[in-house]
């Protein structure tokens, strides 16, 4: 190419760029009366709703690394909101602190800081999933930063920063990375695993599979103050009645040994919620107390499925384990990859020019 050439190519890509700049300029004016009436600002981040296009243009142009724009989620003490366009490590540390709280104060620093990371990428993974099939994620629920404890902020903080980029994939597609308190005991095998997604709900996921999970009691009873409940062993009365169980029907327990939704029959009665089962599902184990008196053991927190968070916690903190095999034991054969980046240095319109002119 020769230089009157480049210089017509220059100005040529230049006009692009100032008309492509324009665009976007004007669009927000297009769809101003749309908008929400002022910005609520929940963490740092931009809560306004903002319209598909104007986003998509902007992202285009500047790339959209450090911000992530998400259809639903639910606010602490707020509500569930549509079309957030949070900050993507605030995102991430406030739905790590409602998950995991302040592990930090039973746990080393470091065991606390690969727990966190692991929890962070799971989120990650699990809302680009879902941002990526349309579906919803609103089950999660996003504590504003400012409302978490200084420590405990500047610790998960900490923890976030270094993987807020990386995801879980599986055959170079992200996965639906679930996760769940805490797992329960298989009494076929005899030892504490998560539950396959087959088990639990009758698809067959490659990378949901049993697993074991050796830490479920001795870290779930550490992490009931976070969860709010103790999960020790405890005496079933009916709840009409009043009266200790005579007979239950435990033959809609799945082969992860969890009592799946609205089967657990006692007394003739089916229940999904009982007393202090704050979930709808659990494990449990029939027995008798000291004095005869019939009772239950009952632990597990959630579907079971993918990665304990007690688990998690105990492989920190008892063998040392890294956030990254963390994950991959918990999910399995998948890869962890950083997720392309969209900055204004290496994204969007503007970071592809970059490359291409070798600035």
């Amino acid at each position: 190419m020769t230089v009157k050439q480049s210089l017509s190519f220059a100005r040529r890509l230049t006009a692009l760029v100032l008309a492509a700049v324009m665009l976007c300029v004007a669009v927000p004016a297009a769809f101003a009366e749309d908008a929400a009436p002022g910005a609520t600002t929940i963490g740092g981040a931009n809560t306004t709703l903002i319209p598909e296009e104007e986003e998509n243009c902007l992202s285009w142009l500047f790339g959209s690394k450090d911000k992530i724009t998400l259809p639903y989620l639910n606010i602490k003490g707020k509500g569930l909101r549509r079309n957030l366009s949070l900050d993507l490590v605030d995102c991430l540390v406030g739905i790590t602190y409602t998950e995991l709280g302040s592990i930090g104060s039973y746990v080393s620093a470091g065991a606390a800081q690969e727990a966190w990371k692991a929890q962070a990428v799971a989120i990650h993974s699990y809302l680009e999933y879902h941002k990526q099939y349309g579906s919803s994620a609103n089950a999660l629920i996003y504590t504003p930063v400012e409302d978490i404890p200084s420590s405990a902020r500047s610790a998960i903080r900490k923890a976030v920063e270094s993987v807020k980029d990386e995801v879980l994939t599986y055959n170079g597609s992200v996965i639906d990375a679930v996760w769940s308190a805490s797992a329960g005991y298989n009494t076929q095998t005899g030892v504490y695993g998560t539950c396959s997604s087959l088990d639990a709900w009758g698809s067959d996921v490659p990378y949901l599979k049993s697993v074991e999970s050796p830490y479920e009691r001795q870290y779930h009873e550490k992490m009931r103050r976070v969860i709010g409940k103790d999960y020790d062993y405890v005496e079933y009365n009916d709840s009409r009645t009043g009266e200790p169980y005579q007979s239950a029907d435990t033959t809609h327990k799945d082969l992860g040994g969890f009592v799946q939704y609205n089967t657990l029959v006692s007394n003739g009665r089916s229940y999904r919620y009982i007393g202090q089962f704050v979930s709808s599902r659990y494990c449990f184990d029939f027995s008798t107390d000291a004095a005869g008196v019939p009772c239950m053991y009952y632990y597990g927190f959630g579907h079971g499925v993918g990665m304990s968070q007690c688990g998690a916690v105990g492989y920190a903190a008892e063998e040392g384990m890294g956030y990254r095999d963390i994950l991959k034991h918990y999910y399995s054969g998948v890869s962890i990859r950083t997720v392309g980046s969209g900055t204004s240095s290496g994204g969007g319109l503007f970071g592809w020019l970059r490359r291409l002119l070798g600035m």
